[in-house]
């Protein structure tokens, strides 16, 4: 609620107006939109992909602990790291991906990734599924080891067939599972900050600007810290009210089954 600039060590008391003039302010508008895309993309992405690749490869084949570890690599590697190597992928001249496409005779499917208005964010979201779809497919994992197996043997007497018995026996008992991927997802999509920066600094334009970013931007580049803090605030106070609703219903629905 003050103007400081970050180095000054005079500042003014300014009230709400910090606030008030994000109402107005069109690029942190275009970055709220932004932030909410990416947090709901995120987070259904990568919780599908995960019970998908948890579903895949849970049994006993051989190679298993293989391709786990494949799957799940990503996780450990840094944001930074992961943003620049895509960006290199997406690179509409050099970059494998179109490459690869034109290679396939594919051509007409080769874009310019990241430099699209309309591709840029859905490009970015996509590979923050492929990264974080691993820790989503070890959760799972975790927690279709713990349904007993006695369920599926009265499911196959029953003539419940492998469809049948996902969605009468395991999807039921996946909540716990479903609730830690939701959250924890949703969380992280609000708090976007070192991929996007890595990849496309918040370009072309304000197509993949977060909240993040442009509070970064805003403190650091523009000194204006009191009107970053007020979008600190707000990223807060939406982090916390998604995550109390999710929360709320995610566990009614584990108790309900």
């Amino acid at each position: 609620m003050t103007d400081w600039n970050g180095i000054n060590p005079d500042f003014n008391f300014v009230g709400m107006e910090n606030f008030l003039g994000l109402m107005d302010n069109m690029r942190f508008q275009a970055a709220f939109k932004n932030t909410l895309l990416y947090a709901v993309g995120l987070t259904l992405g990568q919780a599908i992909f995960g019970l998908l690749f948890a579903l895949l490869l849970h049994g006993g084949f051989k190679g298993q602990s293989f391709f786990r570890s494949v799957f799940f690599s990503p996780q450990i590697m840094s944001l930074l790291a992961i943003g620049y190597i895509w960006a290199y992928i997406y690179d509409p001249t050099t970059g494998s991906l179109n490459t690869i496409l034109n290679s396939l005779g594919l051509s007409g499917m080769a874009k310019n990734w990241l430099g699209d208005l309309d591709l840029a964010l859905w490009s970015v979201i996509a590979v923050s599924i492929w990264q974080g779809a691993g820790w989503c497919m070890l959760i799972f994992l975790a927690n279709l080891q713990s349904v007993p197996k006695d369920l599926y043997e009265a499911a196959s007497i029953d003539g419940a067939g492998t469809f049948k018995q996902f969605l009468n026996v395991t999807f039921p008992l996946l909540g716990p599972a479903i609730t830690i991927t939701l959250v924890t997802g949703m969380i992280n999509g609000l708090k976007a900050f070192d991929l996007i920066m890595s990849m496309t600094k918040g370009g072309p334009g304000y197509a993949t600007e977060s909240i993040s970013t442009v509070m970064y931007d805003t403190a650091f580049t523009r000194n204006l810290f009191g009107e970053a803090q007020a979008m600190g605030m707000i990223m807060f106070i939406v982090i916390f009210i998604i995550t109390i609703i999710q929360l709320t219903a995610l566990r009614k629905r584990e108790v309900d089954v």
